[in-house]
């Protein structure tokens, strides 16, 4: 029962990660796009969990779904020409793209299949978000905090090259 559960889970997750990604294909609008983008990295996030990877969910949810998204956000929201014509872009080659995509999942489908691996199922790590935090702030602690005054730069560098090409 509880591996149909999964499976269910899995094909509603990979449909939340892979849906959005093909919208973004044919919408011309960035906000829109950039929202269907965090919803496509929810799902991921959402597979992490099932796989039993939870530092990855978590890693995913906070600096992709969160940080990379606010950043791209705030790059367009900031851009002059959202508040005059809107943001909308155009896709150029958009069959060639996809077919070019369906020749590449069919030979991943194919190498995977004929690789011969076998999954089995692992015993769950206990205490792996602990362990995780516990050396990011002890033995990396320096190299955290300086990740998070880079960011820092960048938006605020973000904002004032934005404040000065208004002016001009």
């Amino acid at each position: 029962m509880t591996m149909a559960i999964n499976k269910l889970f899995f094909f509603f997750f990979a449909a939340m990660t892979v849906l959005p990604v093909i919208y973004i294909l044919f919408t011309g609008n960035i906000v829109r796009s950039a929202f269907a983008l965090v919803v496509s990295l929810l799902g991921v996030a959402a597979l992490y969990v099932l796989l039993q990877a939870e530092v990855m969910a978590v890693v995913q949810l906070l600096i992709y779904a969160g940080g990379i998204i606010v950043l791209l956000l705030f790059g367009i929201m900031l851009t002059r020409r959202l508040s005059e014509e809107g943001v909308f872009a155009g896709h150029r080659g958009v069959v060639i793209g996809a077919l070019m995509a369906l020749m590449l999942f069919g030979m991943l489908v194919r190498l995977i299949l004929g690789s011969g691996l076998e999954f089995e199922t692992a015993a769950p790590v206990t205490d792996q978000v602990a362990h995780v935090g516990i050396a990011f702030l002890t033995d990396h602690i320096v190299a955290f905090e300086l990740v998070a005054y880079l960011l820092l730069v960048a938006l605020v560098g973000a904002a004032f090259l934005a404040k000065k090409s208004d002016k001009a």
